[in-house]
């Protein structure tokens, strides 16, 4: 199967979801997956009404950068 092609070849996993009756819970479903992979840094990559029930796929991937800096980082030198 295509889904199982995919784990193969590419590692990747799949899920199937009910974007056209579900939209929501897929998004939450979505975004509680990348949270969990970037140990809680992103929480919404999927904000409420980007996902409805004309969505029929959505790409993710989810990496952060985890290490130490070569010279310390003065937060006082950033704004949001």
């Amino acid at each position: 199967s295509f889904i199982e092609s995919s784990e193969k070849s590419f590692h990747a996993g799949l899920e199937q979801t009910d974007f056209l009756h579900a939209w929501e819970d897929s998004r939450k479903q979505i975004n509680g997956w990348v949270e969990e992979r970037t140990e809680g840094k992103i929480q919404n990559l999927l904000a409420e009404g980007i996902v409805n029930s004309l969505t029929r796929l959505v790409l993710v991937n989810a990496i952060y950068f985890k290490g130490n800096w070569e010279e310390q980082f003065d937060k006082e030198s950033t704004t949001e």
